[in-house]
């Protein structure tokens, strides 16, 4: 069977992809998956670890506002469709997916009128513009927050089905042993975690590094240990800031084994998109959430919304993060297990972690029926 899987620009968009490619590639000998998306720095750095057959186009994101962008929109829009067309008629896929991302756009709607099975995931709480469009062309649509069904036109949402969103089995799999002897860290140690995301947050690193220096100063948290993601722009920084702090550390620009951190936090700190929560909740971690606040429609806002109602998650503004705040937080948590746990179980009731099983299923089964 031929796959044709559509995403790029982010990697809220292009991890869950890679799940499922994953998951098809090591289950399925005889299926064969293309890949379509974009040139950014954050496709360049992910995708290539995991050979794939990979095709570029000349989408853009779209443009929020009035314009001469638009010029070079429409024109990149309209290459983009050729290229897709191209791509469609030499591999002849069985069924395409989208993930969210402007990426999926020329594929998903071409293949609704060339009659090829479409099938579209959600991630977030508030679906993304491309996916709002797309829906009416898409054959399935798996979304992973139960209101996400009612933000979609009210004629396609027979479509939906609430599975969660893709992550790799890496993530569930990997021990806090495994996981700290891979970082070189210590057990029996409290470990925090400062997750930017596949591009970085100056904010949450600056804020970081000045919350650690408030929490050095308290006597009986001698014992607690780093990890900080920084991405690429702060990671001389942070670096710096820590070997003259002498806290014990892992610092890295960005960690494609992600599963390492995840396993040895006891707490994270990092921003709401969707991916992440869905990795930290399957993990059942507590977490302290940090919402983009330039999101489109304010998908991590109402992300972390959702988990901070379910009890699973607690969030601060970015408006609202300074170091003292964020370190009360912190302290608040370190000093009652009894509330880390809780919101870790909370977090694990919300988890839909065979998401990614149940997504292939459905493509397969897709593929396997003709329009």
């Amino acid at each position: 069977m031929r796959i044709l899987i559509a995403a790029g620009g982010t990697g809220g968009h292009i991890c869950p992809g890679l799940a499922i490619t994953s998951y098809l590639k090591e289950n399925f000998q005889d299926v064969r998956v293309l890949w379509v998306g974009g040139n950014r720095d954050t496709d360049s750095r992910l995708l290539p670890p995991h050979d794939l057959k990979f095709v570029s186009i000349s989408m853009q994101s779209w443009p929020r506002q009035f314009s001469a962008k638009w010029i070079d929109f429409a024109w990149n829009t309209l290459l983009s469709f050729l290229q897709v067309f191209l791509v469609l008629i030499r591999f002849r896929p069985h069924v395409v997916v989208g993930t969210g991302s402007y990426h999926s756009f020329p594929p998903v709607i071409l293949s609704y009128f060339l009659g090829i099975k479409t099938f579209i995931s959600e991630q977030n709480v508030n679906p993304s513009l491309t996916n709002k469009l797309l829906a009416r062309f898409a054959s399935r649509i798996a979304t992973s927050f139960p209101q996400t069904r009612g933000f979609l036109p009210r004629s396609e949402r027979h479509k939906v089905r609430l599975v969660g969103n893709p992550i790799r089995p890496e993530i569930l799999k990997t021990s806090r042993k495994k996981g700290l002897r891979a970082l070189g860290l210590k057990e029996g140690c409290f470990t925090l975690s400062f997750l930017g995301g596949s591009q970085g947050a100056h904010i949450l690193n600056q804020v970081g590094i000045e919350t650690v220096d408030l929490l050095k100063k308290e006597k009986n948290l001698k014992t607690v240990q780093v990890v900080f993601i920084t991405g690429r722009k702060d990671l001389a920084l942070v670096r710096e800031y820590f070997r003259l702090a002498e806290v014990p550390s892992v610092i890295r620009e960005y960690m494609s084994q992600i599963q390492y951190a995840y396993a040895a936090s006891d707490l994270v700190v990092c921003r709401s998109g969707a991916t992440t929560l869905a990795e930290i909740t399957a993990r059942g971690l507590p977490a302290i959430l940090i919402p983009y606040p330039h999101a489109t429609n304010s998908h991590q806002l109402e992300n972390a919304k959702f988990l901070e109602a379910q009890g699973a998650a607690y969030t601060i503004l970015e408006k609202d993060l300074t170091a003292p705040t964020l370190a009360t937080v912190i302290l608040k948590f370190v000093r009652n297990h009894d509330l880390l746990r809780e919101m870790g179980k909370r977090g694990k009731q919300l988890a839909l972690p065979r998401a990614t099983e149940m997504i292939a299923s459905t493509i397969l089964d897709l593929g396997k029926t003709r329009c």
